[in-house]
């Protein structure tokens, strides 16, 4: 009797915690990334071809917004900055600076509606 009872007590006691048992839920997995943050740096060819030209003084990218955005900085005596070989350029007195945006699929770097896929930074020598 005194085992039956015993058993009995252990069984009510299982059941009854197993109902008020602490439940940890599962570690969530890491949030997906968006495409638009995950442009290769290599999209973007960087060429040193023309008459004075050089590497870029500095090329960031920030993943901090929506998409990720690319910072490419020309800095020299009138610092000129060509997209796209012959697809236009940006001059400035001492530093230029150009900014480009993944796409939402994350295979381009966009600037204004055009994709770009080369840059070059060049200067004049100092007088």
């Amino acid at each position: 009797m005194r085992t039956f009872l015993s058993s009995a007590l252990l069984i009510t006691f299982i059941a009854s915690s197993d109902a008020c048992m602490k439940v940890t839920p599962g570690t969530p997995g890491m949030p997906a990334v968006r495409a638009c943050k995950t442009c290769s740096p290599t999209l973007i060819m960087l060429t040193q071809v023309g008459e004075g030209s050089h590497g870029f003084d500095t090329d960031t990218t920030s993943t901090t917004g929506a998409c990720a955005v690319r910072t490419l900085t020309c800095i020299g005596n009138n610092p000129t900055i060509t997209v796209n070989g012959d697809g236009g350029a940006l001059m400035g007195a001492t530093t230029v600076s150009f900014m480009a945006t993944c796409n939402a699929a994350g295979t381009a770097w966009v600037s204004e509606g055009i994709t770009i896929t080369q840059l070059e930074c060049a200067s004049t020598p100092a007088p």
